[in-house]
């Protein structure tokens, strides 16, 4: 299988070449425009596979089976549709676009197609997660749900040369955009019922950047259950995390998310080791390319994103704004 990339604006592109590193899958070529980027992104992953400044070049020459694919957020929904239309199948990462709307509509596109489509949702293979996955219906009914993702100053991201995460018109938000998907996803995945209602809060005082320092949001689904996210760019340096979730069945307290314990009602708890961070982006490479050439489905795919960003607008809307937006008004946005 001839893999690819395209796009390298992004810092996590050099996470997925390591991740084909470790399986031993050869990269037959990286393509960006911008050949400093190109440089840049393929000597950070150890990758030296051909490189090239023309997309439809390296397709031509390569004939590239499958495509792991970058941008900045402004511009991933439109290179998302470029792959949808030359039939190739992809991986991208978060989030995706900043309107859920455009994004929907290459949504469709790929679905008439069946085109094997996946976006980079990883907290879905954290140790735990993939074990409530796991149980179905046995995890009971969701009573409640707390996700939180703390990082550090934002500063790195000119360092990694992704200056445009600081300009809210290029990257949506701040945490909200970037870690607001996986809180957003797993409330989604878990709670299994629409969100209708949002409020969301956030903070600048602590950078005093264009972007936001912490975002918390209140999310109530169909059911009339709350799920609370947090993230943000408020530790030191570092990264933590919180997750919890209580349903009729059982509970589960973690700041790992990869180990942890499940303690169910009935006294049958279980103690659960499993992938944590630094092991969910060679999973997620490995997971990915592996289910394609099975022709099983992604672990998450294009609609996946869809509803996470119809969340991640209303929060923008409702931290904007100061009020509840509930889901059908930010259908309208």
């Amino acid at each position: 299988m001839k893999v690819a990339f395209i796009g390298l604006h992004h810092w996590h592109a050099p996470f997925y070449m390591e991740g084909l590193h470790t399986m031993g899958q050869p990269i037959a070529a990286v393509a960006d425009p911008d050949p400093e980027m190109l440089e840049f992104r393929a000597e950070a992953g150890n990758c030296d596979a051909p490189r090239y400044t023309d997309y439809e070049k390296m397709l031509a020459e390569v004939e590239p089976d499958f495509i792991f694919a970058f941008a900045p957020h402004d511009e991933m929904t439109e290179l998302a549709e470029w792959l949808v239309d030359h039939d190739l199948p992809f991986h991208m990462e978060k989030p995706m676009g900043l309107s859920w709307k455009k994004l929907a509509r290459v949504a469709e596109k790929a679905n008439e197609k069946k085109l094997y489509n996946a976006v980079a949702l990883v907290s879905r293979q954290y140790g735990i997660i993939q074990r409530l996955r796991e149980l179905g219906e046995d995890i009971g009914k969701v009573a409640r749900y707390y996700y939180a993702l703390f990082a550090g100053p934002p500063v790195r991201y000119p360092e990694w040369k992704c200056e445009w995460m600081l300009q809210p018109e290029r990257t949506g938000a701040g945490p909200l955009w970037n870690f607001g998907p996986h809180v957003i996803d797993l409330f989604l995945l878990l709670g299994k019922s629409p969100i209708i209602e949002v409020r969301a809060n956030w903070t600048h005082h602590v950078h005093d950047l264009a972007v936001e320092d912490l975002c918390t949001i209140a999310m109530t689904n169909a059911e009339g259950i709350v799920g609370i996210g947090e993230v943000s760019y408020t530790t030191p340096e570092g990264y933590e995390r919180f997750f919890s979730i209580s349903t009729d069945k059982l509970q589960v307290c973690t700041q790992t998310l990869g180990v942890g314990s499940i303690k169910r009602f009935d006294g049958n708890h279980e103690q659960i080791v499993g992938p944590e961070f630094d092991d969910v982006y060679p999973l997620q490479t490995k997971d990915v390319l592996e289910r394609f050439e099975r022709g099983d489905e992604p672990p998450a795919d294009i609609n996946d994103m869809v509803a996470t960003l119809q969340v991640m607008e209303a929060a923008k809307l409702s931290a904007q704004s100061g009020a509840p937006v509930e889901l059908w008004d930010a259908a309208e946005l």
